[in-house]
């Protein structure tokens, strides 16, 4: 039930068009063959440098919905010797857009109010790593990017937009693959 529920979640939480995820691999290195993950203990140089994202509301967000689609994706959180581990990074950063005129010109003042045609926006971006812990090299990356100003709005909660970023973000990660099971016949 808890698998149906989650799959679900990620359906309604992956079709945000504000939200856009992209992902890159090594392609001698596939993912689909690692079983287990642990989380790689958390730079305490990022969490000086920007207390606002990096604290521990944040991170238990994260992480929660991390392991919820990991689990479902076959992928094992443990405490032992894993076969990856996994890290995320958060950026935030002040972007401009200039708006032309609709029309494709522009009018002097004398036939228009002033106005501002450049737009000031944040910008964040979640990155989520997942490095090989024998060999120490990068095996998956996906992040997601968002203007804040469109996805957060004054009321939305912060946990629904974290889930909604992580899940754009896993979803093109691969399944892990399965040991194969012998199949039992009952006569």
């Amino acid at each position: 039930m808890k698998k149906i529920l989650i799959i679900a979640l990620i359906g309604l939480y992956g079709c945000s068009p504000a939200i856009r995820a992209y992902y890159n691999y090594d392609k001698e290195d596939p993912i689909q063959k690692y079983k287990t993950f642990n989380w790689a203990a958390g730079k305490q140089t990022e969490a000086n440098i920007n207390p606002l994202y990096y604290n521990e509301l944040t991170d238990g967000r994260i992480k929660r919905a991390a392991n919820d689609l990991l689990q479902v994706k076959g992928y094992l959180l443990t405490d032992q010797d894993s076969d990856l581990s996994v890290r995320y990074h958060i950026e935030m950063e002040e972007r401009s857009v200039f708006w032309p005129d609709p029309d494709g010109y522009m009018y002097g003042d004398y036939f228009m109010r002033p106005r501002s045609d450049v737009f000031t926006y944040r910008q964040g971006t979640l990155s989520i790593d997942f490095v090989n812990t024998k060999n120490r090299n990068l095996v998956w990356r996906g992040w997601a990017v968002a203007a804040m100003e469109v996805v957060n709005y004054d009321k939305t909660d912060t946990e629904v937009l974290i889930r909604s970023a992580v899940t754009k973000i896993l979803q093109n990660l691969p399944e892990a693959e399965r040991d194969s099971v012998p199949a039992v016949t009952f006569r």
